[in-house]
C-alpha cells in the first residue's frame, strides 16, 4: 500500500510541474538569471560579441576610419573620400527594431545617392554579422542591455 501511495504522489508532482505557467516563473529562479545569460551573448553570442562593436555600455563606437579614392577615368581626376565605420548606439532601440536587426539580411535593393559612396561602401560591406539567434537569446541580450549595470 505504501508503494502505490508513494507511486501517487510522484506521479502528481510530476502531473502539477508540467502545467507551471513560465509567466509565473520568477526570471532568477534559475540555474543562470535572464541577465547573466544576456550578458554571456552580448560578449560572445557566436563569435565576435556586440561589445566589440557597440561597445560594454551598448552605446556605439566608432570602430574605423578609411579612405577611398575614385579614379575618374574620363578626366584622370581623383575623388578622395574619409569615411567612418561607427557601430550604433543600441542601449536605447526599441525591442521590435532590435529584434528585427539583429538577424537581417541587407536590402540588396537598397538606393543610394551619387554622393553617399562612404555609407554604400559601408552598407555593401555587410559589416553586421549573421547570428541566428533565436528569440529567447535576443530577448536576453536586449534584456541585458535594458539592464547593464554602470562601471564606476
Amino acid at each position: 500500500m505504501k508503494k502505490y501511495f508513494i507511486i501517487l504522489i510522484i506521479s502528481l508532482s510530476l502531473f502539477a510541474e508540467e502545467n507551471i505557467n513560465p509567466e509565473e516563473l520568477d526570471i532568477n529562479n534559475s540555474f543562470i538569471t535572464k541577465y547573466e545569460y544576456g550578458k554571456m551573448l552580448f560578449n560572445n553570442p557566436r563569435g565576435i560579441g556586440c561589445n566589440n562593436c557597440h561597445g560594454d555600455d551598448a552605446r556605439g563606437k566608432k570602430i574605423v576610419e578609411f579612405k577611398h579614392i575614385i579614379n575618374e577615368h574620363t578626366t584622370n581626376n581623383k575623388k578622395e573620400f574619409n569615411c567612418s565605420l561607427v557601430a550604433p548606439d543600441i542601449k536605447y532601440v526599441e525591442y521590435d527594431i532590435f529584434s528585427k536587426k539583429i538577424n537581417s539580411k541587407k536590402n540588396e535593393n537598397l538606393k543610394f545617392e551619387k554622393e553617399q559612396v562612404c555609407d554604400k561602401l559601408i552598407y555593401q560591406a555587410n559589416v553586421m554579422p549573421t547570428y541566428f539567434l533565436v528569440e529567447d537569446e535576443i530577448e536576453a541580450i536586449y534584456y541585458y542591455i535594458q539592464n547593464m549595470k554602470t562601471k564606476k
